[in-house]
């Protein structure tokens, strides 16, 4: 699973490790529902509807309220040509200082820029930012957009403590967000994700 099935790179991105957790999950009987509490770009979720297409219930979970957001745009596709002809509009004249100003906003198309155009230096702008992209046209194209606007999808922006996801027919793809990497979306609850994992075992879920 080398080809990226998202809109672009993020921290944990599955799809490499996809082929092991599947032969791992074939061995589990009478599943009706895929859950991902952190999904992310929702790896697991999508390969395995590749494998196995409009076979199961999918609720994708994320504390980042822009990537759940922007779940929901691919769905519509009204709102996604709007947002990339919005896109392709701030690039005809991009530079460092509109840059920072778009990604500070609490806007969909920030977010997508921030994660689209950016250097391995946090907080270097690119001299040429087109040379990373050109065109956000790609955004429909994105093989994500198919699995959200075909699967029976339920998309929500739920903090860990109040999951609620508890199904004997449920399969619970437990894949926490890193410590080094992108936990600070969670920690605006107050709440450590690995002790509370720790102190509520997952033996105690069915």
């Amino acid at each position: 699973m080398n080809k990226n099935h998202f809109f672009f790179g993020y921290a944990g991105n599955k799809r490499n490790e996809f082929n092991n957790a599947y032969e791992e999950f074939k061995k589990v009987k009478d599943i009706t529902t895929i859950y991902e509490p952190f999904c992310g770009t929702s790896a697991f979720s999508y390969f395995l509807s590749k494998k196995e297409p409009m076979k199961y219930k999918y609720i994708l979970n994320d504390n980042n309220k822009q990537l759940i957001e922007l779940y929901k745009l691919a769905q519509d596709e009204v709102k996604l040509n709007a947002v990339i002809e919005t896109l392709n509009g701030y690039l005809i004249d991009l530079n460092k200082e509109k840059y920072l100003k778009l990604i500070k906003e609490d806007t969909i198309e920030g977010f997508i820029l921030k994660n689209k155009v950016y250097t391995i230096r946090a907080g270097l702008f690119p001299l040429d930012c087109k040379k990373i992209i050109k065109d956000f046209s790609y955004l429909r194209t994105c093989p994500i957009v198919e699995f959200l606007r075909t699967e029976d999808i339920t998309l929500t922006n739920k903090t860990v403590d109040t999951l609620d996801e508890n199904n004997e027919n449920t399969f619970v793809f437990l894949d926490p967000p890193y410590l080094t990497e992108c936990n600070n979306f969670y920690q605006q609850t107050g709440l450590n994700i690995y002790e509370y994992l720790s102190n509520n075992s997952i033996n105690n879920f069915k």
